[in-house]
């Protein structure tokens, strides 16, 4: 460009080109202006003399557009460019993506009770560090910047599902490619309906306000050995753990409890040391005493096919606590939340729940 004009400015064919592209230049535009003109300044547009070509919502400009499918990554990279295998990285606009595969290594997926995403960092093996994608999505964090998240079901397309921004940051206990422990990112992404901070809830703007960008760390109050009997120490009873654990997610309650305005990632981002203490407490086995199903039922993995579910859900004002908190087969879980006698059933594990934590820490 400075050999062409020093003043800066397009080459006259690619300006003739554009002029006769509107779409194209609308697209290019709006892409420059969500990557470094965001928040959008007051005229703007009208400054530029982009009023005309981006009147109304300037963010519908924007390619690829919302509901976007495409086979694979090379589809999406050939249509639009940018990086083509990592889960978290830009298109050739410079924007940033997320991508969640079904079948890929990571276990994305929607935060009970919500509507917003549970998002595993970037990094396959070992604890994943502030590096590469994260730290892309640690600026975006900081910035409240909106991404866009792409989605793969299990057999299906990538589709661009929504813009989220991110509105949390944790650090948890996670299984990487090499089938070790180690500790990685979650971040909390909550959808938008648009890039444009106007078109916001008043949740998710509650939520980035109250965000500091500190990083929550959940590994210090449980242990890859409370969730995982292959590696459990031996040393430590089942009582001794639970007492452990109990307090811990006690603890985290009482915290959140504190908070004046807790924003919908307080309320329903779940402890993690509550969910490892019902399952040191059930013994791999169904909670609830009138199971017809199969209690003891496994996976091909020789894994315990238990949810852990809370009895008065954290939508209804329950605390995530384990004496609020019990284990069920698929069978039960479906029956406490369908069936026609749900609300007795209800009562049953209400109190089969305190009187299990009861005994588990006398």
């Amino acid at each position: 460009m400075n050999q062409v004009d020093p003043a800066g400015g397009l080459r006259e064919d690619d300006y003739a080109l554009l002029q006769s592209h509107p779409e194209t230049a609308a697209s290019a535009a709006a892409g420059l202006i969500l990557r470094y003109f965001y928040p959008l300044p007051p005229d703007l547009l009208k400054d530029f003399g982009l009023h005309e070509l981006l009147a109304g919502r300037w963010a519908d400009a924007l390619r690829p557009q919302l509901g976007e499918s495409f086979k694979d990554r090379d589809t999406i990279w050939r249509a639009y460019g940018g990086q083509k295998m990592a889960g978290i990285g830009c298109l050739a606009d410079g924007i940033l993506s997320a991508f969640s595969d079904e079948k890929g290594p990571y276990d994305d997926s929607r935060i009970p009770d919500t509507n917003w995403i549970a998002y595993v960092g970037d990094g396959l093996s070992g604890d994943q560090k502030i590096t590469d994608g994260n730290e892309l999505m640690a600026a975006y964090q900081a910035a409240g910047r909106p991404l866009r998240y792409w989605h793969k079901p299990y057999q299906g397309q990538f589709s661009f599902e929504t813009w989220a921004v991110i509105v949390q940051r944790r650090l948890r206990w996670g299984v990487g490619a090499d089938k070790k422990w180690r500790r990685e990112f979650l971040w909390v992404l909550a959808p938008v309906p648009s890039p444009e901070r106007e078109t916001w809830p008043a949740e998710v703007l509650e939520a980035l306000a109250a965000d500091t960008g500190a990083l929550h760390d959940d590994t210090g109050t449980y242990r890859p050995s409370d969730v995982d009997p292959e590696v459990q120490d031996t040393s430590e009873s089942d009582r001794v753990a639970y007492r452990r654990l109990a307090q811990n997610a006690e603890a985290n309650a009482n915290r959140r409890g504190q908070l004046k305005k807790p924003s919908l990632a307080d309320r329903f981002v779940r402890a993690p040391s509550a969910r490892a203490a019902v399952l040191r407490r059930c013994k791999d086995s169904c909670e609830n005493p009138r199971c017809d199903g199969h209690p003891k039922e496994r996976t091909t993995a020789g894994k315990p096919i238990l949810q852990v579910d809370h009895v008065q859900d954290l939508a209804q004002g329950g605390p995530d606590v384990p004496w609020n908190m019990i284990a069920l087969c698929p069978n039960c879980h479906a029956l406490k939340t369908y069936g026609l006698n749900k609300e007795k059933l209800r009562r049953l594990l209400a109190a089969t729940a305190k009187q299990l934590h009861a005994e588990a820490l006398r």
